[in-house]
């Protein structure tokens, strides 16, 4: 089948999974030269502020999904073409779970957080909270009493440390299925025509969005078994090889 357009992770599917990670030039290169015969579009974890060096740096000129499945923006703008916000009133039940931890709790944005102990509400609309670096342990006391609230769904990712868990929470109908959802009622896409390419658990949300779903080599063994295709890791490129292959079918 000829696929239309490749929907793909950023931190260890697109770029190595570390502070300051960019693309390599292979990839920027494979997108560069696919763009006339593919949609290229992210699908990341990152708010903008973190993910716009990466995206500015893989010349994407389609919508993209950001800030976990809660926002698609249109990359060259930055416009918000949708986006889902928390509930108030789950948000400062979400605080209250974290209040025991000194994890840091990041609201809309990576970059501003205070240490969840010493944050006891939070103003204005609320898209996604980060709470960052979690303990293993810690992590799952957290993850369980997330659960609690029908409303919210939360997503533990690798930190950058790879000591710790990150966990990503939004709203229910804010996950990265949902955010692909309405990226191809934009593209005007079907569901059949789009490959999912992603690395770690909160991607099994893409890849319920999408017809054709790829793991990276390095990716989890949760993601693995559920791919149709395990593709190289980050390391060697595997986004820029499948990208490559993609584009080049007739």
């Amino acid at each position: 089948m000829k696929y239309k357009a490749i929907i793909f992770d950023l931190d260890n599917t697109a770029i190595p999974n570390k502070p300051n990670g960019m693309p390599s030039q292979q990839l920027i290169d494979a997108i560069a030269k696919a763009q006339g015969s593919l949609k290229l579009c992210a699908a990341t974890g990152r708010p903008i502020t973190n993910a716009k060096a990466i995206l500015s740096a893989l010349k994407l000129k389609d919508p993209c999904v950001i800030s976990a499945g809660t926002q698609v923006i249109n990359p060259l703008t930055d416009e918000i073409l949708w986006q889902v916000n928390i509930d108030a009133a789950d948000v400062a039940k979400i605080l209250t779970i974290c209040k025991p931890y000194h994890y840091g709790i990041f609201r809309n944005e990576i970059m501003k957080g205070s240490a969840a102990s010493d944050l006891d509400a939070i103003e204005g609309n609320v898209n996604v909270l980060y709470i960052m670096g979690c303990a293993t342990a810690d992590a799952e006391a957290i993850f369980k009493e997330l659960d609690k609230i029908p409303n919210i769904t939360a997503a533990g990712v690798t930190s950058w440390t790879h000591e710790a868990i990150d966990i990503h929470v939004t709203h229910k109908t804010a996950t990265k299925e949902h955010a692909v959802s309405e990226l191809l009622k934009i593209l005007g896409l079907n569901k059949d025509e789009v490959v999912g390419v992603g690395d770690a658990d909160n991607d099994v949300h893409l890849f319920a969005g999408v017809g054709y779903k790829v793991a990276m080599g390095n990716g989890t063994d949760k993601l693995k078994s559920l791919a149709d295709e395990i593709i190289d890791s980050v390391d060697n490129d595997g986004l820029a090889q499948l990208i490559m292959k993609y584009s080049s079918e007739d």
